[in-house]
């Protein structure tokens, strides 16, 4: 009974909602009110992604003038202006010279005071002069336009054959007249450099795999020594950095770093790169001596007077007649130099008067007495009685 007056209810009111409906919706209460009571439920339409703020990047400010402090550091880029090199370097010789000449200018890299110019000629020597003639090179080098502050020549690797003397008989390498014309040739070079005042840097040839080509090395090493350095060259040997400690030759060592690597080419003969690099560091401390020294500002001679400014011209065109100039006051004289010590006397001699007699002493004083020394007591360390008592 509960059940059926409780549809009863709901048919009643049913009833009453489908009359005060408007028509359209009046039509078929039931299959709308069951309809939707046991009607699917509809999925909710996916939300539309929601769009994400755009960073945008922020306006940079706007470019400031240059500053003038700094216009002549930068150049029109903004980069700071590479400077001009202002100490030029030559490098002459034979195909060692030539990797000589790479070390170099890797060790100046940084320096951009330094500039290393290779004129190293591979095949060339001091023997055939008939094929390269380096004295007549190198005068020219000098004498042309560019200027070189510093000369490094590394030569001989090519020499251990014999001289051409055009019609006169050729000496077989390393005897006595060979080597007497080639120190002459070597001395003949160096001199050209200190005629035209420029610092010359000879670096001996290194220790080779060939033990011909090494007792060769040596002998053009001690000509070179010699003769070069009586015409103001400075030597460089090379022979240790580049053999073990009993004299004898290895393609691996210590480089720069103190690396062990390897330091000579296949041929047991030129440099490698890291080999270069090592050469190069034993020859960079002579050419630091001389850019210090180029770098120095001229010494004033000593007792010179700065030049007086020019007197202006009076107005009027210079017809008045000038006052006169004020007498200049004497410079001060300088006091006599104190003397080191004074006169020095003596301690053990007695007094003596300007007449030569000993000393008197003032008047009123009496005369010191002279002190005696004790008799020896028996048995004291200054009794030397024998036998003792």
């Amino acid at each position: 009974m509960p059940l059926l007056r409780r549809l009863s209810v709901l048919m009643l009111a049913l009833v009453c909602l489908a009359g005060s409906a408007p028509p359209a919706t009046a039509q078929n209460p039931f299959s709308d009110f069951f309809g939707s009571v046991f009607a699917p439920r509809r999925a909710r339409p996916p939300e539309e992604p929601r769009p994400r703020p755009i960073h945008r990047p922020k306006p940079k400010p706007a470019a400031t003038a240059p500053n003038p402090a700094n216009a002549g550091a930068q150049g029109g880029d903004g980069q700071t202006a590479k400077q001009a090199p202002t100490f030029f370097i030559a490098v002459i010789g034979d195909s060692q010279a030539n990797m000589l000449a790479q070390g170099l200018a890797e060790a100046f890299a940084g320096d951009h005071r330094v500039a290393v110019v290779n004129k190293a000629k591979e095949d060339t020597g001091l023997v055939r002069s008939d094929f390269y003639d380096w004295r007549a090179a190198a005068r020219s080098l000098l004498d042309g336009p560019q200027h070189f502050d510093a000369a490094v020549v590394q030569i001989g690797i090519n020499d251990n054959q014999k001289l051409r003397l055009g019609g006169e008989p050729s000496p077989d390498p390393l005897s006595k007249p060979f080597n007497e014309i080639y120190a002459k040739r070597a001395e003949e070079l160096a001199a050209i450099f200190r005629e035209k005042k420029v610092p010359l840097i000879w670096v001996g040839q290194p220790i080779m795999r060939s033990e011909s080509l090494s007792n060769a090395a040596l002998v053009f090493n001690d000509i070179d020594r010699q003769y070069a350095e009586a015409q103001g060259a400075h030597y460089v040997d090379l022979w240790e950095a580049f053999s073990d400690e009993n004299s004898v030759y290895r393609a691996s060592g210590p480089d720069v770093n103190g690396v062990i690597v390897r330091l000579r080419a296949a041929d047991g003969v030129h440099f490698n790169k890291a080999g270069a690099r090592k050469a190069a560091h034993f020859v960079e401390p002579e050419i630091r001596k001389l850019l210090e020294a180029a770098l120095q500002p001229p010494e004033t001679p000593a007792g010179a007077a700065p030049e007086a400014p020019a007197t202006p011209a009076p107005p009027g065109g210079g017809n008045e007649t000038a006052p006169p100039a004020a007498p200049e006051a004497a410079a001060p004289v300088a006091p006599p130099p104190k003397p080191i010590a004074g006169k020095i006397e003596s301690l053990t001699e007695s007094a003596v008067s300007p007449g030569g007699a000993l000393a008197a002493p003032p008047a009123g004083r009496a005369q010191p007495k002279t002190l005696e020394a004790a008799p020896a007591q028996p048995g004291r360390a200054d009794d030397f009685a024998w036998p003792p008592k």
